[in-house]
């Protein structure tokens, strides 16, 4: 008897002990396919950030911001990738998310276009066609970049595109531009080439159309939850970041690794220019990932001018500063 209670005690103890070192899970749902902007995320999983962290981690794509935060909201993604535009458009709809890092501190909206048809500068969009997909953000805020650079939006005609058919019809010429990241313009540029044309591009943050864009989200009621597990995978995501940016070759090898059907040479291209977009005077002097509140109020105020938003919105309903410490950017 003495023997079998012994026996009971010792696997209690050791199914007390894998349960206590068992490691969170963590859904992470990406804003599109795995490209260079995320080259940070995957640094963080094959340098065992996430591991270290005590997370387990499983990393999906994503089919959008818009799509990623009513995931999220909705309990089947637990961390997500979205820009701050689509969060507040989300609680507009009851998706009730926060942003708790950026990474895209400048905003990476861009227009690209067909060079040879007319287009040289911005108001040159008159009479042209505009592709893109309904209720992106940039699409959203054509209106404003249209008229901080001296045009009429309504004398463009946009063109709904699935986001897959946007590239190919651009570079084909069946419209005459679309709205993209500029992280996408490498990927963008090589369609061109095999199509013989050439494009050019108009950043919205060229024009005073600088928000905040890409960042990791979660759920307000899942933050209140289980904060720590935020805290340590916004930590371990951003940290991949900072080791990312300072050995963009490695990370290029991580990521083709993981990837092997992905150009290392076209994902690489795309880090640089997110780098470009990270790293600004406010996050060298704060660290990687960090929110000026500031910029969160001018944000909510820019989608206010297209968006129905309560007038009792405040930055504290769309963001968090809580959950990420001070990760240096790299010298």
């Amino acid at each position: 008897m003495k023997k079998v209670q012994t026996t009971a005690v010792a696997t209690a103890l050791l199914l007390w002990a894998g349960a206590a070192s068992a490691a969170d899970h963590v859904t992470f749902s990406l804003n599109w396919v795995p490209y260079g902007l995320h080259y940070g995320i995957f640094a963080a999983e094959a340098l065992g950030y996430y591991r270290d962290a005590d997370l387990d981690v499983d990393i999906q794509r994503g089919y959008g911001s818009g799509d990623t935060v009513k995931r999220v909201a909705a309990g089947s993604a637990d961390i997500g990738m979205a820009d701050l535009a689509s969060v507040i458009a989300g609680r507009v709809a009851g998706f009730q998310v926060k942003q708790l890092a950026i990474v895209l501190d400048r905003s990476a909206d861009a227009i690209f276009y067909v060079t040879g048809a007319g287009i040289e500068k911005p108001r040159d969009l008159e009479g042209h066609s505009l592709g893109g997909t309904t209720g992106e953000t940039a699409m959203n805020l054509f209106p404003v970049f249209a008229s901080n650079a001296g045009f009429s939006a309504d004398k463009v005609e946009k063109v709904n595109l699935a986001p897959p058919a946007k590239f190919p019809t651009l570079v084909s010429k069946k419209v005459n531009s679309i709205v993209a990241f500029t992280t996408e313009g490498p990927a963008i540029d090589s369609a061109a080439k095999k199509a013989g044309v050439q494009v050019g591009r108009f950043l919205y943050s060229d024009h005073g159309v600088d928000y905040y864009s890409i960042g990791l989200i979660a759920s307000a009621d899942a933050l209140t939850k289980k904060g720590n597990v935020f805290k340590r995978m916004v930590d371990a995501t951003m940290r991949g970041y900072a080791w990312a940016i300072r050995n963009p070759a490695a990370a290029a090898d991580l990521f083709a690794k993981r990837f092997p059907e992905s150009s290392r040479e076209l994902t690489l291209a795309q880090w640089n220019i997110t780098i470009e977009h990270m790293l600004t005077d406010y996050t060298r002097a704060n660290g990687i990932g960090a929110m000026d509140r500031a910029k969160v109020e001018r944000t909510l105020d820019l989608i206010k001018k297209y968006q129905n938003v309560a007038a009792d919105m405040t930055a504290d309903d769309i963001y968090s500063a809580n959950f990420l410490d001070k990760i240096e950017v790299p010298q």
